[in-house]
């Protein structure tokens, strides 16, 4: 039997509600009687979800935080998290990224980027912030900075 994949609201109150009522039996005996009080976000799991979670273990699945970066798998571009709200669908995640509108997104069609890709994502920011410099600059101003690089005279 494979491990249940819950949210962290739910894994957080699952160790609460064990570490408060003593025990896994009597934290699923309060969900059968629905007697869990404001526990919605443990409501919202089945009494056979709750036992699996409890007895075969958990996974928590992935938080999407703003200020993180995150690829989308249907064309591998890497987008940074600007601003985040969980949707009306659990299953769907609403995203701001920089330069993109706002997307709604199926969780499993994005993941944390990794290191790599992270860099290659501040490089091609940062690429892309020179070009806009140098474009503005005029052909005397290009030619200076140009003669101070190749040098290397950066007083």
């Amino acid at each position: 039997m494979e491990k249940q994949i819950i949210n962290q609201d739910q894994a957080d109150r699952i160790w609460g509600w064990e570490w408060h009522t003593g025990g896994k039996s009597k934290l699923l005996g309060l969900h059968a009687k629905n007697l869990l009080g404001d526990s919605k976000c443990l409501q919202s799991l089945t009494l056979d979800e709750l036992a699996q979670a409890l007895y075969v273990g958990y996974e928590v699945e992935e938080q999407f935080k703003v200020g993180d970066f995150v690829v989308y798998a249907h064309d591998g571009t890497v987008w940074e998290v600007v601003k985040k709200k969980t949707g009306g669908n659990t299953h769907h995640d609403i995203i701001g990224c920089k330069g993109k509108f706002k997307h709604s997104v199926h969780r499993d069609h994005i993941r944390h980027a990794t290191p790599t890709e992270i860099a290659g994502e501040e490089k091609s920011r940062m690429d892309k912030k020179i070009n806009e410099i140098w474009i503005g600059l005029s052909d005397y101003e290009r030619n200076g900075l140009y003669k101070k690089l190749e040098c290397g005279d950066f007083r």
